[in-house]
């Protein structure tokens, strides 16, 4: 049997909603502590504090309908319910930050703004169900907008975007559940929040979606900047290009699964004379537009690292001797033709290059690294600017 007790709501012997409001409410507020916590020190990431205040307007709205009972059968209903509005809005802000969209203003606030006019009418035109109907359509629509700002950056194949996208989408069902039941009973209620057992099931739903989404919004930016790390510790910073450890790695697994491999090894002619004449910006250069060059001349299937100071190369999966020599040549060509702007500096580089191959899989990463490094030396000994093989 539902009761009703000094403004706060009870179900006799089994649930106590006053309680589960205010587990929702506490929840709510330690969440966004840590969210502020989360982005403390000025790190740049706004949704930090759009999480946070928008737990703050949610747990705000929650302790006014623990509260305020008796004036919320009035237009009064317009500040909890706007503030509820309000919060969701800002979630859906916080989702778009996260996926450095930037947020849209009307969508923000124009459903709390909306909310706080249907609530100021409601009374005047004697319609519960309006109000009740009202926000909790609007509610299904912010909650399920922002599942799917979530879901549609899933090619990043970060696990809690799944948590995130499956509690925003849950809370998006239980907001439908009670706008079908305003839809199909509104003008009968006899509350601006009716007590009945479909109220309890959402405040526990509710609960579990605070805690979850709060875990999981936490977990998500830890695992984007564990990626970013990662990323970082692959990558090499000046050239963009795979470094020696990454691009070891990569190659071996490649060799592995393929029955023919190449490699191509190649450095910067006389590069020591380009930093001792015109200065170390004007090499940092140089190596930055030869790397984009290798990059562009190599292809999308082929993996490219800068393996030392002035030293490049190039793997190739399923690929021979003469398609490493052709490349090799390709990019041998290209470098000689090309001028390389330094600042008001245009420079001529070349390069010399050599290839090896394997026509088994295996791991002899390391001999067909020793012997295209033999044929590069071979290079320069011949006189640079050319293309050497590995003996056979």
């Amino acid at each position: 049997m539902l009761e009703e007790h000094t403004g706060a709501y009870q179900v006799s012997g089994t649930f106590d909603i006053f309680t589960l409001f205010a587990a929702n409410a506490i929840c709510l507020v330690i969440m966004a502590a840590a969210f502020l916590f989360a982005g403390r020190g000025g790190h740049g990431h706004r949704f930090w504090k759009s999480w946070a205040f928008a737990n703050l307007c949610i747990a705000a709205s929650i302790l006014l309908y623990m509260f305020a009972g008796p004036i919320l059968q009035s237009a009064f209903s317009a500040v909890p319910n706007s503030l509820l509005l309000a919060g969701f809005g800002l979630r859906w802000q916080a989702s778009r930050e996260f996926g450095r969209r930037d947020p849209v203003r009307s969508i923000v606030w124009g459903p709390a703004l909306l909310m706080f006019v249907i609530c100021l009418m409601a009374p005047l035109i004697g319609s519960r169900g309006l109000v009740y109907t009202s926000t909790n359509l609007l509610l299904t629509a912010m909650a399920a907008a922002t599942a799917w700002e979530f879901w549609r950056d899933r090619a990043d194949k970060l696990p809690s975007r799944y948590g995130l996208t499956g509690a925003y989408a849950f809370m998006a069902a239980s907001f439908g559940v009670r706008t079908i039941q305003g839809l199909i009973s509104g003008e009968s209620l006899s509350d601006y929040i009716p007590n009945d057992t479909l109220l309890i099931a959402h405040l526990m739903l509710g609960l579990v979606y605070t805690c979850s989404s709060g875990a999981f919004a936490l977990s998500i930016a830890y695992e984007r900047n564990a990626s970013k790390l990662r990323i970082w510790a692959m990558y090499d910073a000046l050239t963009n290009l795979l470094n020696r450890g990454a691009f070891e790695e990569l190659s071996r697994q490649k060799l592995a699964e393929s029955a023919s491999s190449a490699l191509v090894v190649f450095d910067i002619d006389h590069f020591k004379q380009i930093n001792d004449r015109y200065g170390h910006a004007a090499g940092d250069e140089a190596l930055r537009q030869c790397a984009a060059l290798c990059r562009e001349t190599a292809g999308s299937n082929r993996i490219v690292g800068r393996i030392g100071g002035e030293e490049f190369a190039i793997f190739m999966p399923d690929a021979g001797p003469e398609d490493a020599a052709f490349l090799a040549e390709r990019l041998r060509m290209a470098v000689d033709s090309t001028i390389f702007r330094c600042g008001e500096r245009a420079l001529r580089l070349t390069v010399s290059l050599g290839c090896s191959w394997r026509e088994t899989s295996g791991d002899d990463y390391e001999v067909m690294m020793r012997e295209a490094d033999a044929a590069l030396y071979r290079a320069k000994d011949a006189g640079r600017n050319r293309v050497e093989r590995a003996v056979a």
